[in-house]
């Protein structure tokens, strides 16, 4: 399980995108994607929008385009068969959603699952305390995973910080800060946080992602990974070259 973290409006979709496209292009993974947040045809615009390199989830620009300019983006990602939708229908019933990501992994041979985001996931479920929500959650997944062998990218959001700052200003994220409960940290096997301060005067600081990764069960390494750079002009996001 690899969990991304960020404030509200920081990129987490804009990066899965990235992610998705990249398993298409360059691996012979089946991919399952989850996005409660969107409509299915908003998730596969976005993928679209990575292989043309332009921001296809605007109807301004998708009008620019034929038809045939279309049908090979398509042919290049989508079209390849390879990657499942669930469509919710604003349903996010619990089991109804585990039994669907089950039958991705084990009837549709999906090895990579995305799930966006936790917070709404939880909010469907019969229980009051939103902590005990989250530790269910995560332990189900993990269940899932280990009994399948999948991989799930996972969406989360933040908590409320206290002070006069938030994580849409570009606070530094710790493994407190994750929504809810511990057992997102705890049964996650790496967690990736997203800093940025949309807020900024400067637009490329205002656009510039910092990945912080908070865990990494696997090799132990912390600490900042890397910078990306949203270019409105194409929608994508591209890695900063780090100067030393």
């Amino acid at each position: 399980i690899i969990t991304w973290a960020a404030g509200t409006g920081v990129g987490k979709s804009s990066l899965l995108r990235e992610l998705q496209h990249h398993y298409i292009k360059n691996t012979n993974y089946n991919l399952g994607i989850i996005a409660l947040e969107e409509g299915i045809n908003r998730t596969k615009r976005g993928i679209l929008a990575v292989e043309a390199n332009d921001r296809l989830h605007l109807n301004e620009v998708f009008a620019n385009y034929d038809h045939e300019e279309i049908k090979k983006f398509y042919d290049a990602t989508l079209g390849t068969g390879r990657v499942y939708l669930y469509d919710h229908f604003g349903s996010m019933e619990m089991n109804d959603l585990l039994n669907r990501v089950r039958y991705m992994v084990v009837g549709l041979e999906c090895q990579i699952i995305f799930i966006d985001h936790l917070s709404i996931l939880v909010s469907g479920m019969d229980i009051s305390d939103e902590r005990r929500a989250i530790d269910r959650t995560m332990t189900l997944l993990r269940q899932l995973t280990e009994e399948t062998g999948c991989s799930i990218h996972l969406v989360t959001h933040l908590r409320r910080l206290g002070s006069d700052r938030s994580h849409e200003s570009g606070v530094e994220i710790n493994l407190s800060h994750l929504r809810g409960s511990h057992g997102t940290s705890q049964i996650s096997d790496t967690v990736i946080a997203m800093e940025r301060d949309t807020q900024a005067d400067d637009p490329v600081e205002a656009n510039t992602v910092t990945l912080r990764v908070l865990k990494c069960r696997y090799t132990g390494d912390v600490g900042v990974a890397g910078t990306l750079y949203y270019d409105k002009s194409t929608g994508r996001l591209e890695r900063v070259q780090e100067s030393f």
